[in-house]
């Protein structure tokens, strides 16, 4: 073969070696899918995507400190604002704080224990009512006000509420009581109106009342009457408390001032079945006994400061009933609203 010839066979040869090594180490415009099991090459020099940035909190304009009674429990409220942090991680100063897609309304409160000798927990049925909608049930996460407060203590925290999207404060009230039970309700804006209950009435004395006692006969006054959603007091070292009054009943509760006799001692008003004294509702003696009473002994010629509580019909006649069950009684009317 002529020398000429084999020379351009080589170069031809040379010339098909270099055109896939060039084309492998041209760059492409179009990105290279990575083989299964492999990761894609990360550019050092691209910029990280951005963390989204939460709003910052909207105090409640207009909002003014105001405070409410429930279940013995005095609850302050000193601040209102909306936020994108979560519930678990609002007030903590010790970790970073968290933040969600969904807006919470916070409610700063100082929650005060009014009693001096049991706990309280103000947990269940609290809720937030807005201008429209079903009310919204507290999130007590990780709040202090929502804890076990000790007695005649104050805890102060906050109350935490998820609100629906685009939902506004506008006319929302706090509102304290489950369903079913009679409702405290603080408006977070506006005036405060006067609480309806406690409210004091006037209850007649039945005077000498013949107990069955060995038939002793005690001078019964009812120096204090007054219909409530909930009693609560403290009285010789106890606490003493009902629960929240169901829709359609009040609680009734009456301060007695109980003398005995100068001759005879030991003599007390019995409030257990077929005692002393009975709640009578619309012509019918009830079986119910009193929901708390303190009806004690009475020393000869003494006056002791004794209590009743009832729960009884919001409407209807309502009647206490004095006397010993066969012996004579004597009937007085309730004044409800």
């Amino acid at each position: 073969m002529p020398r000429r010839t084999l020379r351009r066979l080589s170069q031809a040869i040379a010339l098909a070696v270099a055109i896939p090594v060039l084309a492998a180490g041209c760059a492409t415009e179009e990105p290279v899918a990575p083989l299964d099991g492999q990761q894609a090459a990360v550019n050092p020099d691209a910029e990280p995507e951005p963390s989204p940035t939460p709003e910052a909190p909207v105090p409640l304009e207009g909002f003014i400190p105001r405070s409410i009674s429930y279940l013995n429990a005095e609850i302050a409220v000193t601040g209102v604002e909306v936020s994108q942090q979560v519930p678990h991680s609002y007030g903590d100063t010790t970790n970073p704080a968290e933040y969600g897609d969904p807006h919470y309304a916070y409610l700063s409160v100082k929650v005060t224990n009014q009693l001096n000798f049991t706990t309280v927990l103000i947990q269940d049925g609290v809720f937030l009512s807005l201008a429209d909608g079903e009310p919204i049930p507290l999130d007590g996460s990780g709040s202090p006000a929502t804890d076990v407060i000790a007695p005649g203590a104050t805890a102060s925290g906050w109350y935490a509420f998820e609100l629906p999207a685009g939902a506004t404060l506008a006319g929302a009230s706090l509102l304290f009581g489950p369903a079913g039970h009679r409702q405290e309700r603080l408006p977070l804006i506006g005036e405060v109106p006067n609480p309806e209950y406690p409210k004091a009435i006037t209850v007649a004395s039945p005077g000498t009342v013949l107990t069955g006692n060995s038939r002793c006969p005690l001078k019964v006054e009812v120096e204090e009457a007054y219909l409530a959603h909930w009693v609560g007091f403290d009285e010789d070292g106890r606490s003493h408390t009902t629960k929240q009054a169901e829709v359609g009943r009040l609680k009734l509760h009456l301060g007695l001032a109980v003398t005995g006799p100068a001759d005879r001692s030991g003599c007390f008003i019995a409030t257990g079945s077929g005692g002393d004294v009975h709640l009578i509702v619309d012509g019918d003696r009830l079986g119910d006994y009193p929901e708390l009473s303190g009806t004690t002994n009475v020393a000869a010629g003494a006056t002791d400061r004794q209590y009743l509580v009832f729960d009884i019909p919001d409407s209807g006649q309502v009647e206490i009933e004095w006397g010993s069950l066969g012996g004579k009684q004597v009937r007085i009317p309730v004044p409800l609203p």
